[in-house]
């Protein structure tokens, strides 16, 4: 028994023929005649080839259909047969980035995709791609051109997204939340962090919750310190940390259910300084202190596999430095000067081995010491200027701002004021160009419009 015929959609230009070639009653033979095999027609009418120019006008006029309308079904099939070529080309250009990715090979995934043209790009996958160069942006933690993207792929995204790219569109929300944070334009932050929430489910990987409620959290924080109309309101700000402690709490509690140690030792951190805020200062020093002697003790042990161990070893010596500058931050409060020096000092040790941004800290916080011990002390007035020159070369916009601003405030407390002005001048600079985001929008033929 022969096989049936696969359907073929009558709208292409194989379903247009074989319908006409049906109605007429004739066969593949009578259709081929002398002149084409029956295993041509066949092939055109399923659409696995494209006829010629002479094969389009034979057709037409055996078959009685207009030439023109022909014309037109082969170009349409010319053009979706080239979107899906490029649709495949991009998914394997978005699998080899998220391969490298993987590997934490930051720079080769960003080549892969930094010299891509939205014009070219089919557009169900113009959010996905736009949302990916994104993320390659942000772990190289270049957070301005990582916005750009994340806002393009958030204009750009379909309102309903297929169910398989769920996942994509809740990381999607993620990222931009932790970029918005990153330049300091927090109720951006909070609305981008409050979204991805709402797309969690149960199944989504606890990770990711457990990012956006330390997100959250971290923002409670900042606006608890906010002033508005010129002056902290208490009950704002207790409100505010009630919910950054509610968060924080949750983060560490998932962190440790995923045995991820060394953030749910962050959040502890993170617990701390809020306790502190609340004005629990006997506990908040006494948890800090147990985390830093937990981890400065990591950190002292020899290595057994220096590839692996140079990896976590930068982010222990990142949570060190995190603590003992929190630490430090309390026994300034307290006035207790030499006990700030001591942890400052390990803070800086850390960062030497961590990160650019837990250098700055440490020094704005030395900074912030040496200050409060003598004003004129014009190690003070370095220690803030190594700070802003540890940032200068990043995108951590709202860091830069606090440098600039201490440094600024420093110089007018020593009389300094015009030299104080231009830094208080240039942290304003700074604080507009990172709340400055708008949403990009493209042209006509796909091409950003800054």
């Amino acid at each position: 028994m022969p096989r049936p015929s696969k359907p073929v959609p009558p709208d292409t230009l194989g379903g247009r023929i074989r319908a006409a070639r049906e109605n007429l009653r004739f066969s593949l033979a009578q259709v081929a005649g002398d002149r084409y095999s029956t295993s041509l027609i066949s092939q055109i009418e399923r659409n696995r080839v494209e006829p010629s120019h002479d094969s389009l006008l034979y057709l037409s006029e055996k078959l009685r259909l207009p030439f023109m309308e022909l014309e037109q079904l082969a170009r349409q099939q010319r053009e979706a047969e080239s979107e899906v070529q490029q649709y495949r080309r991009y998914e394997e250009i978005m699998e080899e980035v998220n391969e490298a990715r993987a590997r934490r090979d930051y720079t080769r995934a960003l080549k892969l995709l930094e010299s891509l043209s939205f014009a070219h790009i089919p557009l169900a996958l113009r959010w996905r791609l736009a949302s990916l160069r994104g993320q390659c942006y942000f772990d190289l933690r270049r957070f301005v051109l990582a916005q750009k993207d994340f806002m393009v792929a958030v204009a750009e995204k379909p309102e309903t997204v297929p169910e398989e790219q769920r996942l994509e569109e809740m990381i999607l929300h993620l990222r931009l939340a932790a970029t918005y944070r990153e330049l300091g334009q927090l109720d951006e932050a909070l609305e981008e962090y409050q979204l991805a929430l709402e797309m969690m489910d149960s199944t989504t990987s606890l990770i990711y919750v457990a990012e956006t409620h330390w997100g959250i959290s971290l923002i409670a924080s900042e606006l608890a310190n906010r002033p508005k109309n010129g002056a902290i309101c208490p009950v704002e700000q207790a409100r505010q940390l009630r919910i950054a402690l509610e968060h924080a709490s949750n983060a560490s509690i998932l962190y440790r259910s995923v045995g991820q140690k060394q953030r749910e030792a962050l959040l502890l951190c993170q617990i701390g300084l809020i306790k502190k805020a609340q004005g629990n200062m006997a506990e908040a020093r006494e948890q800090l202190r147990a985390v830093l002697d937990k981890w400065q003790n990591r950190l002292e042990e020899p290595a057994e596999n220096p590839e692996e161990s140079q990896r976590e070893r930068k982010e222990w010596a990142n949570l060190v430095s995190v603590v003992a500058c929190s630490l430090a931050c309390i026994e300034l409060e307290e006035k207790h000067y030499d006990e700030a020096l001591r942890y400052i000092k390990q803070a800086q040790a850390a960062g030497q081995m961590s990160y650019r941004i837990r250098q700055a800290e440490a020094a704005m916080t030395l900074g912030r010491i040496l200050e409060a011990m003598d004003k004129y002390n014009p190690q003070a007035q370095q220690a803030f200027r190594e700070a802003i020159n540890a940032l200068a070369p990043t995108d951590r916009l709202a860091a830069r701002v606090r440098a600039h601003d201490l440094l600024g405030r420093h110089l007018l407390k020593i009389g300094e004021t015009e030299a104080g002005e231009r830094e208080l001048d240039h942290a304003r600079y700074l604080a507009n160009l990172a709340s400055g985001g708008h949403t990009p929008t493209l042209t006509p033929e796909g091409e950003l419009v800054e």
